[in-house]
């Protein structure tokens, strides 16, 4: 658990340099045991993004498996929601996206402090890529390239960052309720990362969701017009 703390925010495996050279073979005595000892340090990123893109293909399945009425009921909700963010302002558009983001950090936030709040922290990114997978099959389906394209220009730019917060959000609350159950146990006497710092993680996601709302608008009012849906 220590181990894991001290990596950095948002850190990556690092490549290569561009001057170094390249070998064709790993190194000696990088075997199985390498690989899972990478597996442990990273298991909580692997894990929310497979579990974000098994949303993603539940999503889409579902979308094409849709039938006809439901399909219809799904346009005339987009239609509507399209209609009224193009009867309001740049910062009404980035209020109300802001407000859906929020809801998900609220929830991972408040997750986080619970002991048992794992199992529904797993559940968040999948229940964030059925929607996303949902609403971009569905434009595929029904528009073709137009769809394709407002997924791309519209919704795809604010929605990329959006869950790189949740993914990183909900790593941290893994983390903190992990140490939770271990306190309430009694294996822990006080979390590894404190509150403070805790909360101050979620102010700096916070700004990011702030980010992500104003994008969301901005390309929203760019590209919108452009397609025909």
């Amino acid at each position: 658990m220590k181990q894991l703390r001290s990596l950095s925010f948002f850190k990556t495996i690092s490549l290569p340099k561009r001057g170094a050279a390249r070998s064709t073979r790993l190194p000696d005595g990088f075997g199985l045991k390498n690989y899972a000892e990478l597996i442990g340090r990273y298991w909580h990123k692997l894990a929310l993004v497979g579990l974000f893109a098994l949303g993603l293909l539940l999503g889409a399945k579902t979308a094409a498996g849709a039938s006809s009425g439901w399909q219809e009921q799904l346009c005339g909700l987009l239609r509507a929601q399209r209609l009224n963010r193009a009867g309001g302002n740049l910062v009404a558009n980035a209020i109300g996206y802001f407000g859906g983001d929020l809801l998900f950090l609220a929830a991972m936030f408040l997750l986080g402090l619970c002991a048992g709040g794992l199992p529904l922290l797993l559940a968040l990114p999948v229940l964030r890529g059925l929607g996303v997978g949902v609403v971009s099959g569905w434009l595929y389906m029904s528009y073709g390239a137009a769809g394709v394209g407002y997924s791309v220009l519209v919704l795809y730019p604010a929605a990329v960052v959006s869950v790189l917060v949740m993914l990183a959000g909900c790593k941290e609350s893994m983390l903190m309720s992990g140490d939770m159950l271990l306190m309430l146990t009694g294996k822990l006497e006080r979390p590894e990362t404190g509150l403070r710092l805790y909360a101050t993680r979620y102010m700096v996601l916070l700004l990011l969701c702030v980010l992500a709302a104003a994008l969301d608008a901005l390309c929203f009012a760019a590209f919108s017009g452009v397609f025909e849906i």
